[in-house]
């Protein structure tokens, strides 16, 4: 149902576009990461966030934006001097915003976002080199899994650079991995397949609306 929506907000942008010269930009954007459950953000305290993508500028005075996104977030859980615990979300959706009212030169922005979400737990393992003699293994992922995720926010702008900050409610169901669940049932632990996880984040980001 999601990705019909945004199908059809592109369709109608593109329709728009053949009558008439529509604005379109380019925004780039990187920010921290705050997750909100107590128990999981023992694990990961804090994270980054980087997102891309065009922006269709619509309706009266172009005040309606329209962006379909990429993005990578990545959280760490430094184990020891060697050994990292990493949480990587891959995403892929859209935002819609609305340039509701300003103050000055400056342009306050409330905005709505939603992302299919691809999620990995793994471990990043360094040989202890440095620069690039540096090497670093991966371990195959604990936990994955997939899902939807909703984001509500405002997102502050003067001139081409803006400030956002932003609530995601995001709770996916990871996949154990099938030999973890081999080793703790030998050990006498019963671990199930598969677990919901409450990701929900608060989010600062940084960014820049660059024409194209």
């Amino acid at each position: 149902m999601c990705r019909m929506v945004w199908v059809g907000l592109l369709l109608s942008a593109m329709t728009l576009s053949a009558q008439e010269k529509l604005p379109i930009f380019l925004e780039v954007e990187a920010g921290v990461e705050r997750l909100c459950s107590p128990s999981i953000q023992s694990v990961f305290p804090t994270g980054a966030n980087v997102k891309m993508g065009p922006v269709f500028a619509l309706a009266e005075e172009w005040r309606l934006r329209l962006r379909p996104q990429a993005g990578v977030k990545l959280f760490f859980n430094e184990i020891d001097e060697w050994v990292t615990e990493q949480l990587l979300i891959i995403k892929v959706g859209g935002q819609v915003s609305y340039d509701a009212f300003y103050i000055g030169q400056v342009t306050f922005f409330p905005y709505l976002a939603a992302d299919f979400n691809w999620v990995s737990n793994y471990d990043a393992e360094s040989d202890g080199g440095t620069g690039e003699d540096e090497s670093i293994t991966y371990s195959d992922s604990y936990l994955k899994g997939s899902g939807f995720s909703q984001e509500v926010g405002m997102r502050i702008q003067l001139q081409k650079w803006y400030v956002k900050m932003g609530y995601e409610f995001f709770k996916p169901r990871l996949k154990a991995r099938r030999t973890i669940i081999t080793d703790d049932l030998a050990s006498g632990y019963l671990t199930p397949k598969s677990h919901p996880f409450v990701f929900n984040t608060f989010n600062i980001t940084i960014g820049a609306t660059l024409g194209l």
